[in-house]
């Protein structure tokens, strides 16, 4: 929305009946800045009271306070000319739609994957910031107040592989959508490495799981300073900046303070770690433009 003209207000759908009496033209947008339409009325109130704009059915769709109502002052003299304008140069996506069409809707596997990603990205322990030490009181470390970062994309094959790393509490959430009667085919394991995927057909998101928490304190200590805060997929995720400082942090001997039981768990995180190392030759930084094609994703 870097070429619009400086707006004179704005209100959500649902408030819409807080537009001032005034001529004007309107923009609508949706709460990741896209343009939708663009209009003009001689009473922006008037034109947007009830339900009685011709699309007004198409946006409510999307979401009462999901959709942005813009508008600018303007002449009487001036709609026609600076609706066209503006139509001409942004390029809305419905102005050229029958009012039929409805808005599309997201696909419910782009969805998982935007709550998976806000998983990763929350709290292991939003209510509890300190920790125990020796019977002393102390602050849990920043790098244990998260679930999972990107850790990279690996781009040199035909479909890109996005890698996540996640502590073994993100790893229990996608254990159980694996395992959920439907949540199971957006979410599958791969017994080859140990990992889980989500295949959004143009890139695959793979979930590695780091089942010890002294590894995974280990590596996400060492990575901590090097995430950042990015915002691919319509979701804040952590994302790993310094890739070296991921291998050198991969490269150490898994713990010894595994019992009998532990066996399998122990061998799938060795898995896992090999497979990281491996990749990591491939592994680039996720560029901060990089974006999905929501109408690929079904």
């Amino acid at each position: 929305m870097d070429n619009l003209p400086k707006f004179s207000g704005k209100c959500t759908l649902r408030n819409r009946s807080l537009l001032p009496k005034i001529p004007g033209i309107y923009f609508i947008a949706d709460e990741e800045n896209q343009m939708l339409y663009i209009g003009q009325a001689k009473n922006l109130r008037k034109r947007w009271a009830g339900k009685t704009h011709h699309r007004y059915k198409q946006f409510a769709r999307k979401g009462l306070d999901k959709i942005y109502i813009y508008y600018i002052e303007a002449l009487l003299s001036e709609l026609d000319s600076l609706e066209k304008k503006y139509i001409e140069e942004i390029k809305p996506l419905q102005n050229d739609t029958k009012v039929k069409e409805y808005l599309p809707k997201k696909s419910p596997k782009l969805s998982e994957l935007q709550r998976l990603l806000k998983l990763a990205n929350t709290p292991l322990f939003p209510s509890v910031k300190f920790d125990n030490i020796n019977g002393v009181r102390v602050p849990r470390e920043d790098s244990d107040m998260i679930r999972g970062f990107i850790a990279g994309i690996d781009d040199a094959e035909n479909i890109p592989l996005i890698f996540v790393i996640c502590q073994q509490n993100m790893g229990q959430l996608l254990w159980n959508r694996v395992n959920h009667r439907t949540k199971k085919r957006f979410c599958t394991y791969d017994a080859e490495t140990s990992c889980f995927l989500v295949n959004l057909r143009q890139v695959v998101f793979v979930f590695v799981e780091l089942f010890s928490s002294t590894v995974s304190r280990h590596i996400f200590k060492a990575t901590n300073p090097y995430l950042t805060n990015s915002n691919n997929f319509g979701v804040m995720v952590k994302k790993l900046t310094n890739i070296p400082t991921l291998i050198e942090s991969l490269d150490l001997d898994l713990p010894p303070a595994y019992t009998e039981t532990h066996t399998i768990r122990k061998e799938a995180e060795k898995i896992r770690i090999d497979y990281l190392l491996k990749v990591c030759n491939n592994l680039k930084i996720l560029p901060d433009d990089f974006r999905l094609n929501e109408k690929l994703v079904w």
